[in-house]
């Protein structure tokens, strides 16, 4: 009787060891831990124990279910870092058709009032932090280590879309904060990347406030963040080119983009297939706004954009 007892004693701590053995192992696998970092978690026994587990009555396939599930939501819970410490990544070699032209269309902003863009993400997959809506637009109006702009290209419609879109740790009213994180995106329609020279058929310029002055009355859709465009079909306005020259500006509302005749600023373009998998797994979440171009929203934003 004693002997037996004793048996599962050790059985027991013995699965324990296997499945805290199991555990770093599998999550080792999918989040790149090596063997120091998996005994820094104070996991035991990260080596491969010498027999398998005696019989237990928990499922594997629980056990994976779970683990699956652990994985997921590190991956989906970025760690966050204060956004002036936010390295933009710098703009790779363009080598596919979509990347090519990408760069070539990249328009060119000039920050006008409220907050400058900042850069989302940084390469590790790190998520700025966002700015609280209190304190004016100070600690905004420059981004110290650079800014960043992200893009990402489909065909819709018969049509190529190139969405770019501009990452600021607060949103803004006017001159007052109104809340931490805001996105503004612009969608340049091109006839085909593929050909020698493309032709751009149409510009949409996210818009949260009343900037074409066509609606009967301010309505609920004036306000919603990122809800709508202001739309144009060729020929377009304010073009270098190929670049659009947009601004980035608010008046007596929300801030928004518009098609300027002044020159703007570039920045470093990130295309979406560029993205390093860490930081493409951050825009997953809302841990930094309502990311136009993601995979839950590119297509609609893309719906709302149309501008044919």
């Amino acid at each position: 009787m004693v002997a037996s007892v004793a048996n599962s004693k050790r059985d027991e701590r013995h699965n324990t060891e296997w499945s805290q053995h199991f555990t770093c192992y599998t999550l080792g696998s999918a989040l790149g831990w090596d063997e120091a970092l998996c005994a820094s978690r104070q996991i035991p026994h990260f080596s491969t124990p010498t027999r398998r587990p005696t019989q237990s009555k928990f499922p594997m396939k629980l056990h994976a279910f779970l683990i699956s599930v652990a994985v997921a939501f590190i991956r989906t819970n970025a760690v966050s870092i204060s956004y002036e410490t936010v390295a933009p990544i710098a703009q790779p070699e363009a080598v596919t058709i979509s990347e090519k032209a990408g760069v070539k269309f990249k328009p060119q902003v000039k920050m006008d009032g409220g907050c400058t863009s900042f850069p989302a993400v940084n390469a590790a997959g790190e998520t700025s932090s966002g700015l609280p809506a209190d304190g004016g637009n100070y600690g905004c109006v420059e981004a110290p280590l650079g800014s960043q702009v992200y893009g990402r290209a489909t065909w819709y419609k018969g049509v190529w879309a190139i969405m770019y879109a501009w990452y600021y740790p607060k949103s803004f009213i006017a001159i007052v904060g109104t809340g931490t994180h805001d996105w503004q995106n612009a969608v340049v329609w091109i006839d085909n990347p593929a050909v020698g020279t493309p032709k751009i058929l149409g510009l949409s310029t996210s818009k949260k406030s009343e900037t074409n002055y066509m609606k009967p009355s301010i309505t609920t859709e004036t306000f919603k963040s990122s809800s709508n465009y202001d739309k144009a079909k060729a020929p377009i306005q304010n073009v270098n080119v190929t670049s659009v020259k947009l601004v980035s500006t608010s008046i007596l509302g929300p801030m928004f983009l518009r098609s300027t005749p002044e020159a703007g600023e570039f920045q470093d373009l990130i295309m979406w297939s560029q993205l390093p998998e860490a930081a493409r797994t951050a825009f997953a979440g809302k841990e930094i706004g309502d990311v136009p171009f993601s995979d839950a929203n590119f297509q609609k934003k893309l719906g709302e954009a149309w501008p044919f």
